[in-house]
């Protein structure tokens, strides 16, 4: 009976024991320590988790945001350019210089007009007289103003620019660029008999901003037609638009202040562009200064 009795529990202690040896011994995973980075650590930030090779604000793209010493273009290919704000446009007038006063002086100053000189616009039966401005001895001693459209010239370098047809190689000064240079253009018979200098200061007032150019060109169509301004004025005018060869500002409301004998330094005949830095210069001392006595 004992003998039963112990082989019994002996069966039982196996039993137990089989079933310990066969169970999983759980296995305890070691803690990783939290360290705590010092952000005063000189290197701070110097490996924050970013890819070496990632180039996300710590490069500069040089094709994409560099910024050309020829600050004269706005967009000279397409009409994307919306802003009314002449920032950035280095022919513009000094933010000081009052344009609507000067605006509404040159409008109010009507009792000198020009004998011959009431041309047409290109548009239906439209006519833009071109009146003499009384004005202190600073300004030159010819100084006129009319008031008209602006149709593109790309005469020059660029006369292969979109819708211009009928282009000329030259202006009438030379070789210059209708993307590059902000210039005005007059009637040559006009031109002839004021002794208009070529290339002369010129203060254009459009869209309530105003902008220096030259005399670039001349008109000598027949009959003589007024309102022309290059394509880098125009569009500079009318970024909106998408002025082209074909395609001008058909309303007669630019403001053209011809400074006849003043002629900013940095013209070459034989080259495309100008100094636009000596243009300004010029425009800015000369509108400062601007006083019109009806």
């Amino acid at each position: 009976m004992f003998a039963s009795l112990y082989a019994t529990r002996l069966f039982i202690l196996l039993a137990i024991i089989s079933m310990v040896a066969s169970a999983p011994i759980p296995i305890r995973r070691s803690i990783r320590p939290i360290i705590i980075r010092d952000d005063t650590s000189s290197d701070s930030g110097s490996d924050s988790g970013s890819n070496p090779d990632s180039d996300s604000g710590s490069s500069f793209d040089s094709d994409s945001g560099s910024s050309s010493t020829d600050n004269t273009s706005v967009d000279s290919d397409s009409g994307s350019g919306n802003s009314t704000s002449t920032d950035g446009v280095a022919f513009a007038a000094d933010s000081s210089i009052d344009v609507a006063a000067i605006l509404q002086s040159v409008k109010s100053a009507t009792s000198n007009p020009v004998s011959g000189a009431n041309f047409g616009t290109g548009h239906d039966n439209n006519k833009a007289q071109i009146y003499q401005l009384n004005v202190d001895s600073s300004a030159g001693g010819s100084v006129y103003a009319v008031e008209a459209d602006m149709d593109v010239d790309c005469d020059g370098t660029d006369y292969q620019c979109q819708g211009n047809t009928d282009g000329q190689s030259e202006t009438s000064y030379g070789a210059l660029s209708a993307k590059r240079v902000p210039f005005y253009v007059l009637p040559q018979s006009f031109v002839d008999k004021q002794n208009i200098k070529g290339n002369s200061l010129g203060a254009i007032i459009c869209n309530n901003r105003m902008f220096y150019a030259i005399m670039g060109d001349t008109n000598g169509d027949s009959p003589e037609v007024i309102g022309e301004a290059s394509w880098l004025m125009a569009r500079t005018c009318f970024p909106s638009d998408d002025l082209n060869g074909a395609k001008g500002h058909d309303q007669s409301d630019v403001m053209y202040i011809v400074f006849g004998t003043l002629v900013p330094s940095g013209i070459d005949e034989n080259s495309p562009t100008i100094d636009v830095s000596a243009l300004k210069e010029l425009g800015d001392k000369t509108l400062k200064a601007f006083k019109v006595s009806n």
